[in-house]
């Protein structure tokens, strides 16, 4: 039966290759995966434009990178190897997988280190974390890639999907390491350690399939090779169970959390709109969802949360938006809205630590504002007694620090008018940087400054032209010294229809 179906594959996939076209075949790939001057600039500039991409956002620029990446060679040189059983072609094609992969890594973080850009896009986080669809493209890929591999047509266009699957993973590493976030790189290490099993065990399946592969009888059977093919085996299939593992739990946790939601929230099958479901492997599982009910269930979070910890054994984060439709018009219109909505802005699986973020200012809020594309959280605390702007931008770093990779930008209580100098005399005087820093924050774009009788600080005006915020002078008031006055708030225009003089 087994010999069969191994026919019948052969027969609907593949051309069965005689000896001696297997031998040659074998050869090309192994020519082709060497760590040549031209691989190693191919990878360079391969890794660059990906990483550009990612900080971009650009999915398009993403994908135009891999037009010119090498990676596909060595991969096929290493399933080649894990299919004819030979240790030192796996070594080899090993070693030239890995000096791509470094020099993905490191381009990334020179280029994140360099580049202004520091947000996490949403293709960043994209891949810091394998899901099965993730799987399902490296699969496919490694099957269209070795079997582009046998027939010998379209290996260059195939292996625009198959560095899909690891230049950008490389890259996120280098991010996630550029910006001091080492799960971002963790989890990227992962995806990318994932798509690599996945592809190199699809060659693997399509070569031994072909009759590419060695045959059996020729094994070398020494036992360094062995040991190396069992180390580079290893290494591979580990995270790959690792994944399958986590994309069954999550799979799992979706399927408990639809069921549970609907029933909390009273809504049907379709009344969830929109469900997110993600259970990494070293954090608590995290559900977000937008439910159209036709009316509100009070403390559905909780509900929600206290059931699926039965069924998970951990505590699982939840965050339940109900939108309340009667009728079915209203009910269809909520279900667009809710889908307008994630295409968007995206319902997150990563939601920032407000309640960290709070603890850390210190001061109760006023409002919070989250922009979920440049992953940026503003937060307007009140006004307390006896803080200065330096102490709101103190909190503004203090609350930066634990914000697990979410910008954090504090909006400090608006004054009328800043007392700015190098060397200010006054207790009231700032300094240039955080008078600029202000109004950055306060969204000025023009500004009237008063000169002291010594002028205007250099600084300022090399800070305010650097944040682009334009800037009049006023007459010099003579009673500034060596400070001189920056007028935040104009003065209101005439009221229509009234003297202003009255």
């Amino acid at each position: 039966m087994l010999r069969w179906r191994v026919r019948l594959a052969r027969f609907v996939l593949l051309p069965e290759l005689s000896p001696q076209e297997a031998y040659e075949l074998r050869h090309k790939v192994i020519d082709q995966s060497v760590a040549s001057q031209g691989y190693v600039l191919m990878c360079a500039l391969s890794a660059g434009i990906a990483t550009l991409g990612l900080l971009q956002g650009s999915a398009a620029v993403v994908i135009g990178a891999m037009l010119i990446s090498p990676l596909m060679a060595p991969i096929a040189a290493l399933g080649f190897g894990f299919a004819s059983i030979d240790g030192h072609r796996i070594r080899d094609a090993a070693r030239v997988v890995l000096i791509g992969a470094a020099i993905g890594i490191l381009v990334g973080i020179l280029l994140t280190w360099i580049s202004p850009i520091r947000n996490a896009t949403p293709e960043i986080i994209a891949r810091t974390e394998p899901t099965l669809l993730d799987l399902a493209v490296a699969l496919l890929s490694g099957i269209a890639g070795g079997y582009a591999t046998v027939i010998g047509k379209g290996e260059t266009t195939i292996g625009v999907a198959i560095a899909t699957a690891l230049m950008p993973p490389l890259a996120t590493i280098g991010y996630g390491i550029g910006v001091m976030q080492p799960m971002f790189a963790l989890g990227a290490l992962l995806l990318f350690l994932t798509n690599l099993s996945a592809i190199a065990f699809a060659f693997a399946l399509i070569a031994r399939l072909s009759g590419a592969a060695r045959p059996i009888r020729n094994v070398e059977w020494t036992p360094r090779y062995i040991a190396a093919g069992l180390a580079a085996f290893l290494v591979l299939a580990t995270p790959l169970a690792l994944t399958l593992l986590q994309v069954t739990r999550e799979a799992r946790l979706r399927s408990a959390a639809r069921t549970i939601i609907a029933d909390v929230t009273h809504a049907n099958g379709l009344g969830v709109a929109q469900l997110d479901a993600s259970w990494s492997m070293f954090g608590q599982p995290q559900v977000s969802a937008v439910v159209v009910a036709p009316a509100y269930s009070n403390n559905a979070d909780a509900e929600i949360a206290s059931r699926l910890a039965k069924i998970t054994g951990g505590t699982p984060f939840v965050n339940v938006q109900q939108v309340l439709a009667a009728d079915a018009p209203s009910q269809t219109r909520a279900l667009v809205d809710a889908a307008m909505e994630r295409t968007v802005a995206g319902i997150a699986a990563d939601v920032p630590p407000i309640a960290r973020l709070r603890s850390n200012i210190g001061l109760p809020t006023r409002g919070i504002w989250l922009n979920r594309t440049e992953r940026s959280v503003t937060i307007e605390p009140v006004a307390a007694p006896g803080w200065t702007l330096a102490h709101y931008r103190a909190a503004e770093g203090n609350a930066g620090e634990g914000a697990d990779g979410w910008n954090v930008r504090l909006f400090p209580p608006v004054q009328g008018e800043l007392l700015v100098g190098n060397e200010p005399a006054n207790s009231d005087a700032i300094a240039p940087d955080l008078a600029v820093w202000a109004l950055q924050r306060w969204g000025m774009a023009r500004i009237t400054i008063v000169p002291g009788p010594e002028g205007v600080p250099s600084e300022l005006t090399d800070a305010l032209k650097a944040a682009r915020i334009d800037f009049d002078l006023g007459p010099v008031d003579v009673t500034l010294g060596k400070l001189c006055r920056i007028v935040v708030l104009a003065s209101p225009p005439p009221l229509d229809g009234q003297n202003p003089g009255q």
